[in-house]
């Protein structure tokens, strides 16, 4: 499923995709075999501290370097091209605000992936828990949220159960491609 997400990723033209690992980061690597120059590895030795480490590993990684990035999870395999483009369109065109966040959102919810941009160092030294960007919203000035009919964009696989979903709408997807 990871290695969906990356190339999923990888196929819409960012400038550098990181992966942020956690445990078992090395047998994973070695299974995914990702060589495409534009990606790059990241360990986080604190994962068990919740999802903001691993964005605050890459944040600080990168901050130099970019101001904006695009926020993908590794268990959200059914987000469509589409959203992606939209929601990084809509990101690109905000980059001269202050701090901004740019989600997409199915029937109410938000989702993912996420748009954060002119990212400071106040903003990620205050990421905390396993909430992500949640914890910190307040600190942005500027929030968008862009309506879609992708349903991708809330269907993370967290259990069992999500699992089973997920195979069975892959196998769903698989067949009407044979069909068509």
């Amino acid at each position: 499923m990871l290695g969906h997400v990356i190339k999923k990723v990888l196929n819409n033209n960012f400038m550098d995709v990181y992966t942020v690992l956690g445990h078992q980061a090395e047998q994973i690597k070695a299974a995914l075999d990702i060589t495409d120059d534009h990606h790059h590895w990241l360990v986080n030795e604190d994962y068990q501290y919740g999802q903001s480490t691993s964005i605050k590993a890459v944040l600080q990684h990168i901050m130099e370097d970019h101001q904006h990035v695009m926020i993908f999870l590794g268990d959200m395999p059914f987000i469509k091209d589409g959203t992606v483009e939209m929601v990084k369109s809509s990101g690109q065109v905000l980059c001269r605000r202050a701090p901004f966040i740019v989600r997409p959102i199915h029937q109410g919810a938000a989702g993912h992936p996420v748009f954060i941009g002119n990212i400071d160092q106040n903003i990620v030294a205050q990421l905390d828990g396993d909430s992500g960007f949640k914890s910190v919203k307040r600190l942005f000035a500027f929030r968008e949220l862009i309506d879609t009919d992708d349903d991708g964009v809330n269907f993370d696989v967290d259990t069992k159960e999500d699992y089973t979903l997920a195979v069975d709408r892959i196998g769903k997807y698989t067949s009407a491609k044979k069909i068509n």
